[in-house]
């Protein structure tokens, strides 16, 4: 019965320990998935970001709320360049406003 408890003992032990390291590691990883809202550049027309899309590559959005239009361009540093990756039209994915408030209600 003593060499059953102590291995009950020592798995608990483990298993506490290993939860720990467990939450440390998501902590930190959370931590490095925050947005950064100083990258933003909003007005009353145009939302402006930038963000790494990919391993050493960083993409520029355009958000133009008069057209519901979102742009994206390509930036390469290495050749001071910007190219037009995507283009998309938010009422064709979204829907338009009016016809979503009917279904929902008016809630704000």
């Amino acid at each position: 019965m003593n060499r059953t408890h102590t291995a009950c003992c020592a798995l608990m032990t483990s298993a506490l320990v290993l939860a720990g390291m467990l939450a440390i590691c998501v902590g930190q990883r959370t931590a490095a998935n925050e947005a950064q809202a100083e990258m933003v550049i909003a007005t009353d027309a145009l939302t402006l970001m930038t963000a790494q899309t990919r391993n050493g590559e960083e993409s520029f959005f355009v958000l133009d709320n008069a057209t519901a239009s979102l742009i994206v361009y390509r930036l390469d540093i290495g050749s001071d360049t910007l190219e037009p990756a995507a283009g998309l039209r938010l009422n064709e994915i979204f829907g338009s406003g009016d016809e979503n408030r009917g279904r929902r209600g008016n809630r704000r």
